[in-house]
């Protein structure tokens, strides 16, 4: 084994509870995402089209929810029309799993820390 294998996406298929604003709990499934797919989204976020800003997070949901197969669970076109609170639970979700964050919180971009600074 490498010893930078910890460092390396996993191919293994990751479930996650994903709790909604109105206290229901899903268990989906995810797929660990490689660099690229979330510099790109960092890309995304940076963009002057507001267009290109607004769907960064869609993107990143749409590479990385899957079926327990590891199949896509929603297109690109399908995520756009994620309401707002189940599409900010499916980005921490990713965030988490992907260790990016503080550990076992991760925020969208924009929310507020807590820590008293914007």
């Amino acid at each position: 084994m490498s010893k930078f294998a910890a460092f390396l996406v996993s191919s293994e298929i990751q479930e996650r509870e994903v709790e909604l604003a109105d206290g229901s709990k899903h268990l989906l499934h995810f797929r660990e995402l490689p660099v690229v797919e979330y510099r790109k989204f960092q890309i995304a976020e940076q963009s002057a089209d507001p267009d290109v800003r607004s769907g960064s997070m869609a993107k990143l949901i749409a590479a990385s929810v899957c079926e327990p197969d590891g199949s896509p669970a929603l297109t690109y076109e399908q995520a756009l029309q994620l309401k707002p609170g189940p599409c900010n639970a499916l980005f921490a979700a990713i965030l988490s799993l992907n260790g990016v964050g503080e550990k076992g919180k991760a925020s969208p971009p924009g929310a507020k820390s807590g820590s008293g600074t914007n």
